[in-house]
């Protein structure tokens, strides 16, 4: 049985052609969160590997390939790579992981429906797009919609046609969790916009505990008591996310993905109070 490991299904999002996003976008952490990744990450190698990534390996790998050769992501990730910081866990690396999960989704849904290899290869760029920008604005409020429109002065100076754009900007809008989604205008938009939101949420799986989770902590400047506090919370967002993803690749993946994770996160929770717990 495969396992669960970072770098196992993402060489350090290693492309075939050598290049890679680093898990420590912008400041160092600090001492405590950084030590507590790396327990995190040890706890998460002793785990399955969800079948997702085994299933799709080839889709993965020409999704990865794109976004690290193609010469829109190539500009686009120059671009974003000073604004996308890990503050909160959303910086470049999340966003990477995003995308090219997302891309995957796209090839996935589309293996019952068949189409022209030069529109679909299309189609999974807008989807890498959308990936790469969707949390632009993630420290603002509603920040979905915000994004979108931020999104849109990226979007402008690339070579899109005005219906790309339209498509990455209502994918960028829909993917915000817990808030009803908009109906898109055609159906290659609305795969989009469904692919983008079920990659994003396979981040609330293992992703939480070993990568999002310490970045948070390290920028609320969070001691491992607060952090104890917080947890159970946290983990009922987990449970609630499970049921709400949007295309039938993801309802039949991704609960295994958010499951992988909660049992991750159970057993850091016991780390925790047995190392940090009063």
């Amino acid at each position: 049985m495969e396992q669960y490991h970072d770098i196992g299904i993402y060489p350090a999002l290693q492309a075939s052609a050598g290049g890679k996003i680093s898990s420590a976008v912008g400041e160092p952490m600090n001492p405590l969160p950084q030590n507590l990744q790396r327990e995190a990450e040890r706890i998460a190698s002793r785990h399955p590997c969800p079948a997702f990534y085994v299933q799709f390996k080839a889709p993965l790998s020409f999704a990865r390939r794109l976004f690290f050769n193609h010469p829109l992501l190539i500009l686009l990730r120059d671009r974003l790579e000073p604004v996308l910081q890990e503050d909160l866990g959303h910086g470049m690396y999340h966003s990477a992981r995003v995308s090219i999960d997302g891309a995957a989704l796209i090839q996935a849904e589309m293996e019952t429906n068949p189409m022209e290899p030069a529109r679909l290869e299309r189609l999974i760029l807008m989807g890498l797009i959308a990936g790469l920008l969707h949390d632009i604005s993630r420290g603002e409020e509603r920040h979905a919609e915000v994004g979108a429109r931020e999104a849109l002065r990226y979007l402008e100076a690339l070579p899109l046609q005005t219906e790309e754009i339209e498509c990455i900007c209502q994918a960028i809008r829909n993917h915000e969790a817990f808030v009803t989604p908009k109906t898109c205008a055609r159906p290659s938009f609305q795969l989009v916009s469904d692919c983008l939101y079920d990659a994003d949420k396979f981040r609330w799986g293992p992703d939480t505990f070993t990568h999002t989770l310490w970045h948070m902590m390290n920028y609320q400047e969070l001691t491992a008591q607060e952090l104890i506090a917080r947890f159970p919370w946290g983990m009922t967002g987990m449970v609630r996310i499970a049921d709400t993803f949007r295309t039938a690749t993801g309802r039949q993946f991704g609960p295994e993905i958010i499951e992988t994770g909660m049992e991750i996160g159970k057993e850091i929770y016991r780390y925790l109070v047995q190392h940090f717990g009063d």
